[in-house]
């Protein structure tokens, strides 16, 4: 097998995965920044595919992109994900911007940039107040900056302060900055804003929701392809990696990446399979991901997931219920 660049494991290098199984909603995203404003919303589970899918999205090179990413912190940093994305986009400051006064507001979220921002306002009425004079500013820099698109990235994880100030882009009138927010529904509650931004109607802005799913049969085959140079995968070898991962796109590309490591991969007849067709371990990457989010449920859901983790067979909830000393 030819050199390639990429993961080292098992005397091969596995490439990069490939970007496969989102053709349809890659083609609906370039459709709806089309015509330019644009709401769209793209959820699913963990490890689906999302923020690739955010990633292959070229938007047109005279409008300006910002990414924002909301990282895991126990206690999110107030708008810190939009602050990010901000210096990142201004790294030469915002001297000669224009700003107007109200760009004073900024201080305390950028103070690196005190020198060139006016100066403080006076002090608000009250909170409710102030924020809104906050996010008047946010949206006065990112105009000044000709942002066009903002991309907001594991909005599950988010801040209050960061969803409001979306609906407050999402709310003006008229709409010059268009919004992608990404988010896993199940980690998502009720009475969350993310909820709110794809419910509010509006005539002008055009609106998508993208679910996504797992792969199926053929691109769990294609995804593992891609990651062995384009070449052939049997259809066994991808059946099985797809009844173990469910096609789940992170699974999948960990599965792999194991396997390969543990020199479980071989090539026979001009594709790859697997020495032995069987069990596939759990690699720790997916491990450690379940493991996280079941430590955020409540203890009688995981009595219930130690209970299904002993069963051998499916169990209905009556029995997963006795086993896990619960009341149904």
């Amino acid at each position: 097998m030819a050199e390639h660049p990429g993961h080292r494991g098992g005397g091969r290098v596995l490439l990069a995965p490939a970007f496969v199984g989102r053709e349809r909603e890659l083609a609906e995203l370039r459709a709806a920044f089309a015509a330019a404003p644009a709401l769209v919303v793209v959820e699913g589970e963990a490890g689906v595919g999302k923020s690739r899918l955010l990633r292959e999205f070229p938007t047109a090179p005279d409008r300006v992109t910002l990414l924002a990413v909301c990282p895991p912190y126990r206690v999110p940093f107030t708008l810190g994900p939009v602050v990010d994305a901000v210096r990142e986009a201004a790294a030469d400051g915002v001297a000669g911007l224009e700003l107007s006064g109200l760009a004073g507001a900024l201080r305390s979220l950028f103070p690196e940039w005190a020198d060139d921002l006016p100066g403080p306002l006076e002090p608000a009425e009250d909170a409710l107040a102030a924020r809104h004079r906050l996010f008047r500013a946010l949206t006065e820099l990112l105009d000044r900056l000709d942002v066009s698109v903002l991309v907001v990235d594991d909005a599950h994880w988010a801040d209050d302060a960061t969803l409001e100030f979306l609906l407050f882009l999402a709310s003006r009138r008229p709409q010059r900055v268009s919004l992608v927010v990404a988010y896993r529904p199940e980690d998502v509650p009720a009475d969350s804003l993310v909820r709110r931004l794809s419910t509010r109607p509006s005539g002008e802005v055009t609106r998508l929701r993208q679910t996504l799913g797992p792969l199926d049969v053929a691109g769990t085959g294609r995804l593992m392809s891609s990651m062995l140079a384009g070449e052939p995968v049997s259809e066994a070898f991808a059946g099985l990696v797809h009844r173990h991962t469910e096609g789940l796109p992170l699974a999948v590309e960990e599965s792999v990446r194991l396997m390969s490591d543990r020199t479980d991969l071989v090539r026979r007849r001009g594709e790859w399979v697997r020495r032995r067709l069987g069990e596939i371990h759990v690699p720790p990457t997916v491990r450690d991901a379940v493991l996280e989010r079941a430590q955020r449920l409540g203890p009688q859901t995981q009595a219930v997931l130690r209970a299904a983790a002993v069963l051998v067979d499916p169990a209905d909830a009556a029995t997963l219920a006795a086993v896990a000393e619960v009341k149904p």
